[in-house]
């Protein structure tokens, strides 16, 4: 394997390295943590698996704006306690167009070290189309973008206990504000 194009850490207390490794594993708190995952879309919910598939969706100036992964590998380890994924990235749309196509391959490798002089570690490979190496520095700025973005967004807002949500339930009301037109006769 070629050494990383960059690789970013941050260190963090063996606590708040534990909650980072259970919310990175669990698709259903990224939303929470993830600050480019305002709704996620996925074939399954829960723990990430080795090859599934995944779809961070957020809205920018009226755009639907779409990351598409893919988990390329998972471990977990005791003695040392770590949590190492290898995320694929499958590209990116905007309204359903591909767009950052100068991006011709990203991979970043999420290692969680659980242990007292622990924390969180990113490393990134990534290829530019030969036909973009004009813009070379732009380019090499927005792959910087993901794993610095992954990496703030999970040492800070993904330390935290994130409690697994409940289902969506209805209660329907009665009294006078559950009138509909045409109730007033009865």
């Amino acid at each position: 394997m070629t050494a990383p194009n960059r690789v970013w850490r941050t260190p963090l207390e063996r606590s708040c390295s534990e909650r980072a490794a259970s919310n990175l594993l669990n698709l259903d708190t990224w939303p929470i943590w993830n600050s480019s995952a305002q709704r996620v879309l996925s074939s399954s919910k829960g723990n990430l698996q080795i090859n599934q598939r995944f779809d961070l969706h957020r809205v920018e100036r009226q755009r639907l704006i779409e990351e598409l992964w893919e988990v390329h590998d998972l471990r977990k380890g005791e003695n040392p306690s770590f949590l190492e994924i290898e995320f694929q990235w499958l590209g990116q749309q905007r309204n359903g167009i591909p767009v950052a196509t100068a991006l011709k391959s990203l991979r970043m490798t999420v290692t969680v070290l659980c242990e007292d002089e622990g924390g969180v570690e990113i490393a990134a490979w990534w290829e530019i189309s030969s036909w973009h190496r004009f813009f070379r520095g732009r380019i090499d700025s927005q792959a910087k973008a993901f794993a610095q973005q992954w990496l703030n967004d999970l040492t800070s807002n993904g330390t935290q206990a994130i409690e697994e949500s409940q289902p969506l339930t209805m209660l329907e009301k009665e009294g006078e504000d559950s009138k509909t037109v045409g109730d007033e006769g009865e």
